[in-house]
């Protein structure tokens, strides 16, 4: 198949690029270490995989079709952001680390099923990247892959670029700019995906 690496320069840089869930993985690492955050490269490149999977086998049409269901998944996706960013607005620093909100494996694996964005862009890579001169099957397997496998990385890289921050600011005042920075990125990611 020809096309895949033009497939993977344009899976990876939507993967890497600032959004919702690399704001919620680099803030899990960012307050609660690694260890703490590992599950969640895997719930959302399960999650991605399977969205992924269902718009090449015709979930896109679908979503084009019938629009409520975007709307819905749009105001789901909204609601859960201004959660997020609540909690981690109000989130303090103790010696007990389970004081703070941390985001479990089946949340975020959920999130990515409330992600409007994600079905945008999973809609147009199984359209931009469908050669019906190959197997479809095959073809749709090789997206979905690719897609999981570089949203494992990106998630990855953003706990590791939240953890090498945790080591630089690690006091109670720097920690509280951040996670209001980190809000901050929420609530206009929520307020993007309502507007468009």
């Amino acid at each position: 198949m020809d096309y895949i690496p033009q497939l993977i320069i344009y899976v990876s840089i939507a993967a890497i690029t600032p959004g919702p869930n690399n704001t919620i993985a680099f803030y899990t690492s960012y307050n609660f270490g690694i260890k703490n955050s590992i599950h969640l490269p895997i719930a959302a490149a399960l999650g991605t995989s399977l969205i992924q999977m269902l718009c090449c086998l015709g979930l896109g049409s679908l979503l084009i079709q019938f629009p409520i269901i975007q709307n819905i998944l749009k105001l789901f996706g909204f609601s859960y952001l201004i959660y997020l960013a609540y909690q981690i607005s109000k989130f303090e620093m103790s010696n007990n680390q389970n004081i703070g909100k941390k985001i479990k494996f089946i949340e975020y694996f959920s999130f990515q099923f409330m992600n409007p964005k994600l079905y945008i862009f999973a809609t147009t890579t199984s359209v931009i990247f469908t050669n019906y001169s190959y197997s479809f099957i095959m073809e749709s397997i090789a997206i979905t892959t690719i897609m999981g496998v570089l949203t494992l990385l990106a998630i990855t890289t953003w706990i590791f670029a939240g953890n090498i921050l945790l080591k630089i600011f690690n006091n109670e005042k720097q920690r509280t700019v951040i996670n209001y920075f980190l809000s901050l990125c929420l609530i206009l990611t929520a307020l993007w995906i309502i507007i468009t």
